[in-house]
């Protein structure tokens, strides 16, 4: 199984959160919250359905909350992309 960098799925992600809600991507840091980032709990559905059509694996709702870190998200995302790829 081939480990994917969590670095490239943050960086992918801040890209989502720019495109997505506006956000200037230098202000979105590894360690900013969703709460910090003013992200409600429509906003963080949102953003699910966006990383599962961005990165192809499902995503629950209730697997983060606004609580959160960007780099939480990351690592959570690479860690299901991790387990699918079937290099390895």
């Amino acid at each position: 199984m081939t480990a994917i960098p969590v670095q490239s799925v943050r960086e992918q992600m801040i890209a989502l959160l720019s495109a997505r809600f506006g956000l200037e991507e230098e202000s979105v840091a590894p360690e900013t919250t969703f709460s910090s980032m003013e992200l409600d709990s429509l906003a963080l559905v949102e953003f699910s359905i966006a990383l599962q059509e961005d990165f192809g694996v499902p995503v629950g709702e209730e697997e983060f909350t606004a609580e959160n870190t960007v780099d939480e998200v990351a690592e959570l995302m690479a860690g299901k992309l991790t387990a699918q790829d079937p290099v390895g």
